[in-house]
C-alpha cells in the first residue's frame, strides 16, 4: 500500500474486507478529503496488505469511511 497519505495531515480513511475467500482481512485506503467530495460516486481502491489483491468497493459497502487520519492513528508511528 502506498503511503502517499502521509503528507497529507488532514487525509480521510475508509475500510474493506478483502474480498478473496482465504483472505478476508481489514484493508484501509487513503484519500484527500477534498478528493472525496469530488469523487464521491467513484468507488475506493484498494490492495490488500496480505494477500496483494487489489479491489474497489463502492462507497455504501465499505464498513466504515471519512474518518480523519489522526483519529484513526492517534498514538500510532507509522513506519
Amino acid at each position: 500500500m502506498s503511503h502517499d497519505w502521509e503528507e497529507s495531515d488532514d487525509a480521510v480513511v475508509a475500510g474493506a474486507t478483502c474480498p478473496m475467500s482465504d483472505c478476508g482481512a481489514l484493508v484501509l485506503a487513503y484519500r484527500p478529503p477534498d478528493r472525496r467530495l469530488r469523487d464521491k460516486a467513484a468507488p475506493w481502491e484498494f490492495t490488500c496488505p496480505r494477500c496483494e489483491t487489489d479491489f474497489a468497493v463502492p462507497e455504501d459497502e465499505l464498513i466504515f469511511q471519512s474518518v480523519p487520519k489522526d483519529w484513526l492513528c492517534e498514538g500510532v508511528t507509522l513506519t
